[in-house]
């Protein structure tokens, strides 16, 4: 890398000592020129020498005067080694299933088949897991990687549906793979070193690889969720995370159309608005595998502790309510395995636990009191929301700015539809509805 920058750094103090060099012979100065050219030249020889070594690599200049050193000393080892000894046996190359293997399949294999999350039911994080396998079956063959599944599954073509990892995702590489099928050959053991194949080398340990950089959302299915009249945004100007809110259509929205219009989007959904639609447990399947969401609101749906158990162990998600739902005790699984969790509504739900039976919250909850208790402020429960009326907007100024609204920036209060001009404008509208309700008509 220092070699790079110092050829690059020589490359332009080269460059502009020859654009000088023309400039003064131009104006026929010729002690500036034959200066500028000396310092040129002292530029030119070691760029192009860093070069050199950059591209044939370091000695590449004395290389033909020690080829024919280097030739006699081949041919004498060569003399020397004709006649090996009778008595010796190459070492095979040993790697074992916690050393090596464990952390190349947390690498490669965890975002989809973890603790968190769980494709096709199978899990690749534990011995105990990989020997169930999934939904399909066992995975290994232990001594034949060919009909192993995770071997075919690895070596299918790359646009292949089935080939895995996903053609998107970063793919083990050849040595990674030999070191796979190396240990399903030697019988696939948890415990036991295994020879790798003769002439095959020790992959690097890879490291959990960092995430991704999230690209954006899909643009049909912004489009389709925007034909349903969902609002839908991103979360901050700086980032492809989503907010979706599909409260203006709640009545019209199940868990066929959750899963329709939310899957393209898993990935990039952060702040998600199911309150009042008509999901049960199935749609949940979807929301428990979008593993950059934080914000979730469940209110008046007929989830169960069954539903919210996809949630198990979310690694991201701060904000959870699920006033007014059919939860049972069961839930509180759930609930003490989200280690983000911040906030939780749970009047009328059901359940009745406190910030003590929740420690990772540090705030308080919804009890079924009829009080909400957040950050140590009580708030009045919410109440039902009657049905949407009608999809337009009652205003056609902005209630927080006074500027023209855009029907894109809509939510649902009291009943009615309210358009904002901005992105920006709901969540200020949200955090003091009362001081802005007075600019509606």
């Amino acid at each position: 890398e220092d070699m790079l920058v110092w050829h690059e750094r020589l490359g332009i103090a080269t460059a502009v000592g020859a654009t000088l060099c023309a400039i003064l012979h131009a104006r026929r100065n010729e002690t500036g020129y034959r200066a500028c050219l000396a310092l040129t030249i002292g530029t030119l020889i070691p760029a192009g020498h860093i070069g050199g070594n950059m591209t044939h690599g370091e000695g590449f200049l004395i290389e033909p005067f020690t080829a024919s050193a280097n030739a006699e000393n081949e041919e004498f080892v060569s003399m020397a080694t004709d006649d090996p000894d009778p008595d010796a046996v190459d070492t095979p190359i040993l790697a074992s299933y916690e050393e090596h293997l464990a952390p190349l399949l947390k690498a490669r294999c965890s975002a989809c088949h973890g603790k968190r999350k769980q494709k096709g039911e199978l899990r690749l994080d534990s011995p105990d897991w990989i020997s169930i396998g999934g939904e399909g079956g066992e995975v290994l063959t232990p001594g034949d990687p060919d009909d192993s599944e995770m071997i075919i599954r690895l070596s299918l073509p790359l646009d292949d549906e089935d080939h895995m990892p996903p053609e998107n995702k970063r793919q083990p590489t050849a040595a990674e793979l030999d070191l796979v099928r190396a240990w399903i050959a030697a019988g696939a053991s948890f415990t036991a070193p295994f020879p790798l194949a003769e002439g095959a080398e020790l992959p690097a340990i890879p490291l959990v690889e960092e995430e991704e950089k999230l690209g954006p959302a899909p643009a049909d299915a912004i489009a389709a969720l925007r034909n349903k009249l969902v609002h839908v945004q991103v979360v901050a100007a700086d980032t492809n995370e989503l907010w979706v809110d599909f409260s203006a259509v709640c009545d019209q929205i199940g868990d066929r159309e959750v899963l329709s219009l939310l899957a393209p989007l898993e990935d990039h959904i952060a702040d998600l608005t199911l309150s009042r639609t008509r999901i049960s447990d199935k749609a949940m399947v979807l929301v428990g595998d979008m593993l950059r969401l934080r914000r979730l609101d469940l209110r008046q749906t007929d989830i169960t502790d069954v539903g919210l158990a996809e949630l198990n162990g979310h690694e991201t998600l701060e904000e959870l309510n699920l006033s007014q739902t059919k939860l049972n005790a069961n839930a509180l699984e759930t609930l003490l395995s989200l280690n983000q969790l911040q906030k939780v509504w749970l009047w009328d739900s059901g359940l009745e636990v406190d910030s003590d039976t929740l420690p990772q919250a540090a705030v308080g909850v919804v009890i079924d009191n009829a009080e909400i208790t957040a950050i140590g402020t009580a708030i009045p429960a919410p109440a039902v929301v009657p049905a949407v009326a009608s999809l337009d907007p009652i205003n056609t100024a902005c209630p927080v700015t006074g500027k023209p609204v855009d029907p894109n920036y809509s939510v649902v209060f009291e009943g009615q539809v309210i358009a904002f001009c901005c992105p920006n404008c709901p969540k200020t509208f949200w955090n003091e509805p009362d001081a802005f309700r007075v600019k509606l008509p």
